[in-house]
């Protein structure tokens, strides 16, 4: 008993000192049933577990889904590893990856309709499953929970947040495309869309339209379109100078 006492600090005390490393993001997996979750998550900079901090998801594209645990880290934006913002908005980070064959979001009927299942995907559950288990384990504090993705991750922001609209404080997703009829489940969210004119991916007109619907059910999201910009909206939705102040504002 004392010897697995002690094997258990140990790997505490270890994990803690990975976590005090600038950029450097602790590799695991989330196993539920069956099913395997891989995703890495980063300790807020100078981290101390007597305090609660935020924690912000980040979805990737298609371009990096698989199990290899490695190609979703290439996608996460500049913005979150900068030291300073690091200092300035304290947060855990955690990047989980999905696969092909569960991608964060379904559209079954695409492009005639942009309905989608009643339950999530595999890759989908097991991640709210996953931010279940952090906030058990980990000192995450219950009212700063954020979102943001792009292309995929934007769907599949867009999709997180009809699940389970009460978990996240506040979302960015990135020239994605989402289920308008449920807009109404999470119209109290704050929310920041971008999109690009030009986009040939994921044409405009469906953050156009979610974001007519979420104004008619009552919500007040914030939008910014940019003109003459294809479907990398992200490179100037992730440089917009007042985005963190805006995301981690309670």
């Amino acid at each position: 008993m004392r010897l697995g006492i002690l094997l258990l600090t140990v790997f505490i005390l270890i994990c803690d000192a990975v976590a005090q490393q600038p950029g450097t993001f602790i590799k695991k997996q989330f196993v539920l049933g069956g099913d395997t979750l891989p995703y890495r998550l980063l300790y807020p900079l100078d981290y101390n577990s007597d305090k609660k901090y935020p924690l912000v998801l980040f979805l990737h594209g298609a371009g990096s889904w698989g199990s290899d645990n490695e190609k979703p880290l290439k996608s996460l934006p500049a913005i979150f590893l900068d030291s300073a913002n690091r200092r300035k908005y304290p947060c855990f980070i955690l990047v989980p990856q999905c696969t092909k064959e569960e991608p964060w979001v379904r559209f079954p009927d695409f492009p005639k309709s942009v309905a989608t299942p009643d339950t999530p995907t595999t890759s989908t559950k097991l991640t709210l499953k996953l931010i279940a288990a952090l906030k058990k384990d980990f000192p995450i504090r219950q009212n700063k929970i954020y979102i943001t993705g792009l292309s995929l991750g934007g769907e599949g922001t867009f999709d997180f947040l009809s699940r389970a609209p009460r978990l996240f404080a506040a979302a960015i997703p990135i020239c994605g495309i989402a289920d308008t009829a449920r807009a109404k489940t999470y119209q109290k969210v704050r929310l920041w869309a971008f999109h690009g004119d030009e986009d040939k991916v994921n044409d405009v007109k469906y953050t156009r339209m979610i974001i007519a619907s979420l104004k008619k059910a009552g919500g007040k999201p914030k939008y910014t379109e940019y003109k003459g910009v294809k479907h990398n909206s992200w490179i100037n939705a992730y440089a917009e100078p007042t985005l963190l102040d805006w995301l981690f504002r309670k």
